[in-house]
């Protein structure tokens, strides 16, 4: 992706309204536009930080690998940037996770040294970011309470239900082996589930896609 004169500037006075001519003219000198297909990978765990990505357009899902157990953590999407990038910023270690586009997305990709300066420079820019922090601190806590509190059955629906919302369809393309690995179980239990009456009442199979009702 590639923007052109005064594009990069209309989209982000679309997408983060609140930021600023400053912010933003250091935004289009500094970084970079990247556009990311359904399932490319943006960050992977293990690497070091280089940048801090905003999604412009479209939404990332953020999850860990822990002894070959992928595991769900959150949604990353439009006027947003990841807190597990953010808590990086500061300091240099290998990530704890990975995070893939969940639909085509457009992100801007922000030097890290560059975050650090503007963080102290201009508080709207660093409102973002501890914005943005505390509601993925939410979105984790929530999940942390559906692990303790919730069945499995419960947190299928709350997975079905979110991701409908993230890719804005109530149609979707999904197998039940990538849900038992955003939900840290295996095939078929998923499957299981997805034939019990009390979770057929909400989402339906269609052939290899799933509707939510």
């Amino acid at each position: 992706m590639q923007f052109e004169n005064g594009t990069l500037s209309m989209n982000l006075n679309e997408c983060l309204p609140f930021l600023g001519k400053g912010i933003i003219e250091q935004f289009e000198k500094h970084a970079s536009p990247k556009s990311f297909r359904a399932d490319d990978i943006v960050i992977k765990q293990g690497q070091n930080l280089r940048f801090l990505p905003i999604v412009i357009n479209g939404s990332i899902k953020v999850y860990s690998d822990e002894e070959d157990t992928q595991f769900l953590l959150y949604y990353v999407t439009a006027g947003e940037t990841c807190i597990f990038s953010f808590a990086h910023i500061f300091y240099e270690e290998q990530m704890g996770f990975s995070a893939v586009a969940e639909t085509d997305s457009e992100l801007l990709l922000l030097p890290i040294d560059k975050v650090r300066e503007w963080f102290a420079k201009y508080p709207h820019f660093s409102h973002l970011l501890l914005k943005g922090y505390q509601k993925h601190y939410d979105d984790l806590l929530q999940t942390t309470k559906q692990i303790i509190c919730n069945n499995l059955e419960e947190r299928l629906l709350t997975y079905l239900y979110t991701k409908a919302d993230i890719t804005k369809s109530s149609l979707l393309k999904i197998s039940h082996q990538d849900i038992a690995l955003d939900l840290g179980t295996s095939r078929e239990v998923i499957s299981r589930l997805m034939k019990k009456r009390s979770v057929l009442e909400k989402v339906v199979q269609e052939g290899r896609k799933i509707k939510v009702l």
